[in-house]
């Protein structure tokens, strides 16, 4: 391996380093799966006692989509938010700068520190959604919703960087991104036109395309992710000249 993907890669161990160390970056890659076990096997047993003391035959799982759409937006978020806090640490220690004035630039560096932790958490989301689903969720739908929800993953990391200067802030900030995730309880419980006020969160495209099985509405959570993703870089390129 050499040039290019060499440096790449010499980065990404670096961060991987760096992750290895704080036990609490650790716990965060491991929370989907104690995630999506909690979803899979806590749920229908909420549900059955739930029917007991309330006279409906269904009460969570006509939601049931919901809950994987959130399972499959849990990994892409904590894993790019994993990612920022690692950016934040090396902007603390003036790293980041040096790095981006090496042969890997700025947009290698963001590659290394984002870029392969989002497609890492898009497979990962993927795995995690085909063993712990508990809709009828086919396996074209899970990858459309786990490619969107990476980039969603990207825009979380990308946020926390730009708004924030320090690990402090950060740790503030990404409470807000959460904010991103509102688009997906939207078309489930707001009718009407009304819904489009929140046309420009990605997961509000990811949900409307779980209940309504059309194709557009995942090419249109890819381009507003992309406009999204273009307009954070800009900003986090200013923050390490």
């Amino acid at each position: 391996m050499t040039g290019q993907p060499r440096v790449l890669w010499i980065a990404f161990k670096q961060f991987l380093v760096q992750i290895y160390k704080d036990a609490m970056l650790v716990l965060i890659c491991i929370a989907p799966f104690l995630c999506g076990g909690l979803f899979k096997y806590i749920l229908p047993i909420a549900e059955k006692l739930a029917e007991r003391y309330i006279p409906l035959s269904e009460i969570l799982q006509p939601y049931y989509i919901l809950f994987d759409l959130v399972l499959g937006s849990v990994t892409p978020m904590l894993y790019c938010f994993a990612a920022a806090y690692v950016i934040l640490s090396e902007v603390d220690d003036g790293l980041s700068r040096y790095l981006a004035v090496t042969p890997i630039g700025k947009r290698g560096y963001l590659l290394s520190r984002i870029g392969i932790p989002a497609v890492i958490s898009f497979i990962v989301s993927i795995f995690i959604l085909m063993v712990f689903h508990i809709s009828n969720i086919s396996i074209l739908e899970i990858i459309g919703v786990s490619f969107v929800t990476s980039m969603s993953g990207v825009i979380t990391g990308l946020l926390v960087v730009a708004l924030s200067a320090n690990k402090v802030e950060g740790m503030a900030v990404s409470k807000l991104t959460g904010l991103i995730s509102l688009g997906l309880p939207a078309p489930f419980f707001i009718n009407g036109s009304i819904q489009y006020l929140l046309f420009f969160l990605p997961s509000f495209w990811v949900a409307k395309f779980a209940i309504e099985k059309n194709i557009i509405y995942i090419l249109l959570g890819i381009v507003i992710s992309l406009l999204w993703m273009f307009l954070l870089y800009k900003r986090f390129e200013k923050k390490i000249r």
